[in-house]
């Protein structure tokens, strides 16, 4: 091998040092400044002695260290960092290329400094502060892979602190639940047309589930690639709640014409059923009293059941809570005592409670909390609806279970949409009852105890006419 002269490598290094733009400091493993070139005394104030970290921004100490321990020999590493000379001069996102210098294992560093320096278009100050309160997240990467920066919505995403990920490999991207095959996509893509894009499914430590959209190209001139994600979580849910909407829509069209088929068979039965009385003798004119009886109850369901299928266009009109309440509980007591659950009404208003709003739209909100209710509850149990006196202007309909209960989690996230605990579930029946409670000037409020039950109140404001009246239906008369 050709050895080269000491001295000979030091005029190279002397040259080097003092005809570059950028600042050039060389420093040991101790951050302490050996050489400097004249735009790293001006710049920065790194004088030999000085200590390079004391020209760190607030924040970045982790950054660096991981960085200068990744400088090796053979092995060329590149940043970015936020700077600041001792008149307070800062320059927030400059680029810092490390190598070896090998007679002495000591770290030359490249320092980016000049275009900051002599004041690009727009500055460099107010690109940073854009990239930095972005809404999108952002992550930009070497060649190598390495993570040169990334702006703070990283800690609303993925909930990662921006500083410890600079300096790091991005392999680290793995602990967030991206794979090996989206990395392969996205090297790829970015082989074969400079860029690349995917969506991937994220869950937070707490449980709720977000939608990312994840682009990533090469920034050529600058030669590092830049990953922007941004959050499509609303317009999947939106998009997944309009699907289910039109599918409910087609099965209450489908429901409506059952229900108009039953009844249609249900008058012929009857008819029958009354020439059966004509000459009915001894015990059959009980069984056909009971047929009679089944068949008017059969009669009320249906005609409920076609009431809920009808459009949701209704006005709103004055009705009677209480009687819509028990109008609901007939409905669904076969579906309770099928269970063997006992369905418990109790108002302790004692009357009438005119309430204003779309009728049909309650009558499906207590469907909604009775079914869940009967649901979550075992056999041998009781649900428990009651009317209740809130204050002078709001009732409060309760109902409260004896089934399974909920965590403190779970009833933080029983209100969004498409939340469940059900395997058939949709998550959409709470977030309606919530929204008919809100469309009327009331509120939806849940009380959990695990392994104990659940209670369920909807709050309502009273209709302030004092003079009501209401007809055969329910339906409050204003004078």
């Amino acid at each position: 091998m050709w050895s080269v002269p000491t001295n000979s490598i030091m005029e190279t290094l002397d040259f080097l040092f003092d005809e570059t733009d950028d600042a050039i400091v060389m420093v040991n493993r101790n951050n302490e400044c050996l050489r400097s070139n004249p735009t790293a005394v001006k710049t920065l104030g790194l004088f030999p002695g000085s200590m390079m970290d004391k020209v760190l921004l607030t924040g970045q100490e982790t950054g660096w260290s991981t960085f200068i321990s990744q400088v090796n020999p053979g092995r060329r590493v590149s940043s970015r960092f936020g700077l600041a000379n001792p008149s307070g001069m800062a320059y927030s996102d400059i680029e810092v290329i490390g190598t070896v210098f090998r007679h002495s294992n000591d770290v030359i560093l490249r320092i980016k400094i000049g275009e900051q320096a002599g004041g690009q278009r727009g500055g460099a100050q107010a690109y940073h502060s854009i990239f930095r309160h972005e809404v999108n997240c952002y992550l930009v990467f070497g060649k190598d892979g390495t993570i040169r920066d990334v702006n703070d919505r990283i800690m609303h995403f993925y909930g990662l602190n921006p500083n410890d990920l600079i300096g790091r490999r991005h392999t680290e991207l793995l602990k967030i639940g991206l794979t090996e095959e989206e990395f392969q996509l996205v090297r790829h893509g970015l082989e074969k047309n400079g860029q690349a894009e995917f969506k991937h499914r994220f869950v937070t430590s707490d449980g709720e589930e977000r939608f990312y959209h994840v682009f990533v190209y090469y920034e050529q001139q600058e030669e590092f690639i830049v990953a922007s994600v941004r959050d499509d979580t609303e317009k999947v849910l939106m998009k997944r709640q309009m699907e289910h909407s039109g599918s409910l829509s087609a099965i209450g069209q489908l429901a409506a014409s059952i229900a108009h088929e039953l009844k249609n068979a249900m008058t012929s039965v009857r008819g029958f059923t009354e020439l059966l009385k004509l000459s009915a003798e001894g015990d059959s004119v009980r069984y056909v009293n009971v047929i009679d009886s089944e068949m008017d109850r059969m009669e009320s369901l249906m005609a409920e059941f076609l009431t809920l299928s009808k459009p949701t266009d209704q006005e709103e009109e004055v009705f009677d809570l209480y009687k819509c309440l028990c109008d609901v509980v007939t409905v669904m007591e076969p579906q309770a005592t099928m269970r063997r659950i006992a369905i418990f009404m109790d108002n302790q208003v004692g009357g009438a409670v005119p309430v204003k709003g779309k009728k049909h739209r309650m009558k499906q909100a207590f469907i909604n909390l009775i079914k869940n209710a009967i649901e979550a509850s075992g056999e041998e149990t009781t649900l428990i609806v009651s009317l209740e006196n809130y204050d002078d202007g709001h009732i409060v309909v309760a109902f409260s279970d004896e089934g399974s209960g909920m965590t403190d989690l779970q009833i933080k996230q029983v209100f969004l949409p498409f939340f469940t605990t059900k395997r058939e579930g949709t998550g959409l029946g709470l977030p309606f009852v919530l929204e008919t409670a809100e469309s009327m000037g009331g509120h939806l409020f849940v009380k959990s105890e695990l392994g104990k039950g659940t209670r369920i109140e909807l709050l309502v404001p009273v209709y302030e006419n004092t003079s009501v009246q209401t007809d055969a239906d329910g339906a409050v008369l204003i004078p």
